[in-house]
């Protein structure tokens, strides 16, 4: 093979001096932004990895927890599933940006580990006596756990235990009942042992992703049908004429209606993690009907959601309603709204500011995040610590870091190929 030989050059003064001052240069430049967005991304998730994961990454598994807090052994026997997808989704999306082995091992290993410890009926289990799936939020994270795997490791048992639970959820609590849309929970859930009042919910928007999902992968029509009742549901009746949703609706209305403006830390009419995932099922909804209609419903509540009081004084995004679910969608908005066409340079600033926000202000000396996105990360100055919320809890923590590698994810090429949750996996994982 011929080969071009590198022209000489004679290394004079004037070379030699040239070349310092073109190292200093290159020594000053700022480093590359998505290598640092990367690097607070494999920082935060090696922040929460050290306090949450238990074993190798071969044959280790995710800690037991009990109130999100890690424990040795539980109290009480309980598959607390959604608490383990939380850190199961920020393994796989950092995995999806690195192609990281070890990561890869801990996904794998961490499935197995759940299928060992919960049988398929459990699994797919729902309503407040499932022991596992007690209402829609529940079921719905549960659902982006099974799917996550399933693109992870490729085992078919996850997918059927994705679909699983999410048919039992359909069956169980969607009704024709205020217009449609699914309740939260059964009549009789309950929460520590305080009955809780009858709603349909925001919270629903786990389930109605994670069937549009499986539509994607399987075609059938019999997820995508309901997944876009339920969606309709919620514009007729949580929608405000803001822009953004309300949290939750029973038969006198929305909850909080005559205060639509108590938006805060720690307490909302809305919620913030519902209102990204809106905008996520309105850009799957884009990807799968072609039709521009969502794609510009998706920027509308992009556009709300920078408007609205979800954003604080500093411009970062505020947890207002559920600190361990605010982040949960912040991930899927980074790779499907923000690659939108027509999307606002302002909406990336956003998850930047928060981002930094979280890596700078909301992380304890020893590595755990908390709920205040924007400070301070525990004590009597957080007021989420103030309602038992807590840094130390793995969904607290897990979700503050979703915003993080959130940022990551949006700092990547803008032309790759949005919508990675709805890709059938390798055929050599």
């Amino acid at each position: 093979m011929t080969t071009l030989a590198a022209p000489r050059f004679r290394r004079t003064a004037a070379f030699r001096t040239g070349l310092f001052f073109a190292v200093l240069a290159l020594a000053h430049l700022p480093a590359q932004p998505a290598a640092d967005e990367r690097k607070r991304a494999v920082d935060a998730l090696n922040d929460v990895l050290e306090h949450f994961w238990k074993g190798s990454a071969v044959d280790g598994h995710i800690v037991l927890t009990w109130r999100g807090y890690a424990v040795s052994r539980q109290p009480q026997p309980q598959y607390t599933l959604w608490v383990r997808g939380e850190l199961y989704a920020l393994m796989y999306r950092l995995y999806q940006m690195t192609g990281d082995a070890t990561l890869r091992q801990r996904l794998v290993a961490e499935w197995k580990f759940i299928k060992s410890d919960c049988p398929p009926a459990k699994l797919q289990a729902v309503g407040e006596h499932s022991g596992t799936n007690w209402a829609c939020d529940d079921a719905g994270w549960s659902a982006m756990l099974y799917l996550a795997a399933y693109q992870a490791t490729g085992d078919q048992d996850a997918l059927t235990d994705a679909k699983g639970v999410v048919k039992n959820a359909i069956t169980r609590w969607m009704d024709d009942q205020l217009g449609g849309g699914m309740w939260y929970g059964d009549e009789d859930h309950n929460v520590d042992y305080h009955s809780v009042a009858r709603s349909k919910s925001l919270y629903q928007v786990g389930l109605i992703l994670s069937a549009l999902r499986i539509y994607e992968l399987t075609h059938d029509k019999s997820y995508l049908e309901p997944a876009m009742k339920c969606t309709e549901w919620i514009e007729g009746h949580l929608r405000r004429p803001d822009g953004i949703y309300w949290s939750n609706y029973d038969a006198h209305g929305p909850w909080g209606g005559d205060r639509p403006n108590d938006i805060r830390e720690a307490g909302s009419v809305s919620f913030l993690g519902g209102n990204m995932a809106m905008g996520v099922i309105d850009a799957a909804l884009f990807r799968i009907t072609v039709k521009d209609e969502y794609r510009k419903r998706a920027l509308g509540v992009a556009a709300a959601i920078r408007a609205s009081k979800e954003v604080d004084a500093n411009g970062v995004l505020v947890d207002d309603r559920d600190a361990w679910a605010d982040g949960t969608f912040a991930m899927d908005w980074a790779s499907d709204v923000l690659t939108l066409p027509g999307i606002a340079p302002e909406d990336k600033g956003l998850i930047q500011k928060t981002a930094v926000a979280v890596y700078t202000k909301d992380r304890t000396p020893n590595g755990y995040y908390g709920g205040c996105w924007d400070g301070p990360a525990d004590g009597p100055g957080s007021v989420w610590s103030r309602k038992q919320s807590c840094p130390q809890q793995l969904m607290t923590s897990a979700n503050a870091v979703d915003l993080i590698v959130a940022e990551a994810i949006a700092a990547q090429d803008p032309k790759r190929e949005p919508g990675p949750a709805c890709k059938s996996p390798r055929a050599n994982n």
